[in-house]
């Protein structure tokens, strides 16, 4: 009989548990659950998209026959709402269900929306992390928008980067006294933050948003009043129109769906096989800890190439090989104002 695996997630985790299979199981009835409705695809990618650098057809993380070629049926548009490990079933978005013998959790991270008075009263805004993002963001955009991204973390500054020949102006602010603090030194981050000045785009950092304010009938509807959080300083708030914004302060992993099911702490838990406590359940990708091997901690390293590795391994044990990973790197290669055309 043919063994059933269900993956859900359609990224670089889903992807490599779907090719870990394979490389084992030619056989087996593989379903991807996606809440996207597109071809697997790159999401880095996606500040180029908004730049006009890529098209959406580039930007695709696998060739377009990729699903057929490997006797994979995709489920897009619908998401896994509760798993059933008593069954060995999922139930759907949609209402349907669908029964595993095998199943990977490569459910991501979502954006981190912080909860600031008056954000409801902001029309224009989004976050920024996906293709759907991307195409939001895209439809505000107009050379007399002032922009205000909020977070001068990785997905900010690639969004400022994105934008920046498309809009008036782009203001970046973060309670950090730096940008990209969790990835860089202060020297390195103020040559990163320079070269952004150098392109028009204003820093105010050591400083967070404490409301959001509606002014209608002026040049820009929008104000955004700024404090001193990060800072620790005296001096009054402070307040800064906009017309769109860009909530880029952080994500979360998905854990949801495991919760009460198998181990959580601020990811999932997996072992070296990316199995999780739960039998027969496998998670990989930006919703599970790794160990850093650098230090030695567990940790949430939502890093592309961990994600595929951890899927790929997955893949590999479910279907009944024995592969381990023991060596999640948190290393990464930053590309910012330096690119060229595909």
């Amino acid at each position: 009989m043919k063994k059933k695996y269900v993956i859900i997630g359609n990224s670089a985790a889903g992807i490599g548990c779907a090719e870990g299979i394979r490389k084992i199981d030619r056989e087996g009835i593989i379903t991807i659950i996606s809440d996207e409705m597109y071809h697997t695809y790159s999401r880095p990618l996606i500040s180029y998209f908004v730049q006009g650098k890529v098209s959406a057809e580039k930007m695709m993380y696998r060739q377009g026959s990729f699903y057929k070629d490997n006797g994979i049926k995709l489920l897009s548009g619908v998401s896994a709402v509760k798993i059933k490990p008593e069954n060995s079933c999922i139930t759907l978005s949609d209402g349907k269900s669908l029964s595993y013998d095998k199943m990977l959790v490569a459910a991501g991270s979502r954006a981190f929306v912080p909860a600031i008075p008056g954000l409801d009263t902001v029309t224009s805004k989004t976050v920024f992390m996906t293709l759907d993002d991307a195409k939001k963001l895209e439809s505000f955009l107009s050379p007399k928008k002032k922009v205000l991204i909020i977070g001068a973390g990785l997905i900010g500054l690639k969004c400022a980067e994105g934008i920046l020949d498309k809009v008036k102006t782009i203001t970046v602010i973060d309670l950090a006294p730096q940008v990209l603090a969790s990835i860089l030194d202060s020297e390195s981050a103020a040559l990163v933050q320079k070269r952004f000045e150098e392109k028009g785009v204003k820093f105010i950092l050591s400083k967070g948003v404490s409301r959001f304010e509606f002014l209608p009938g002026q040049s820009a509807e929008n104000c955004a009043v700024l404090d001193n959080n990060g800072a620790g300083g005296n001096d009054k708030e402070t307040k800064l129109a906009f017309d769109i914004v860009v909530l880029a302060a952080g994500v979360r992993p998905n854990t949801e769906l495991l919760s009460g099911i198998a181990e959580t702490g601020r990811g999932i838990t997996i072992n070296e096989k990316c199995e999780t406590s739960c039998p027969g359940i496998y998670a990989a990708g930006d919703c599970t800890e790794s160990t850093d091997i650098s230090s030695g901690q567990k940790k949430i390293m939502a890093l592309l190439p961990n994600a595929y590795m951890q899927g790929e391994c997955a893949g590999v044990n479910m279907a009944g090989g024995g592969k381990r990973v023991e060596k999640t790197i948190p290393s990464n290669l930053l590309r910012i104002l330096c690119f060229k055309n595909f």
